[in-house]
């Protein structure tokens, strides 16, 4: 019995956990360059892409207030970053 194999502990778990955020934001900074590309080659409006990073950011965001584990200083980012869209999106329209 000593010899057996652990397949799954905490370290295992967390490098998971590490992997999936690396996979998610791949996923998203790629759908970010797409929606970039579309827009500027294809003149379209990729708002569907938009959604999909929306809801999944939205939905992260639910599940961890629903299991508590958000402070105070995400409010502060989430403000900083939808100031920052805010003005890129004003500029991005008084430059087109």
């Amino acid at each position: 019995m000593a010899n057996k194999r652990i397949e799954k502990d905490e370290r295992t778990a967390f490098i998971e956990k590490i992997s999936y955020g690396y996979g998610y934001k791949f996923i998203t900074f790629a759908l970010l360059l797409d929606i970039i590309y579309r827009s500027f080659r294809y003149n379209e409006a990729p708002w569907d892409l938009f959604a999909i990073i929306i809801l999944s950011g939205l939905g992260m965001t639910l599940y961890q207030h629903r299991q508590k584990i958000l402070g105070f200083g995400w409010l502060k980012i989430v403000a900083l970053t939808l100031t920052v869209a805010v003005f890129s999106a004003i500029i991005t329209v008084l430059l087109t």
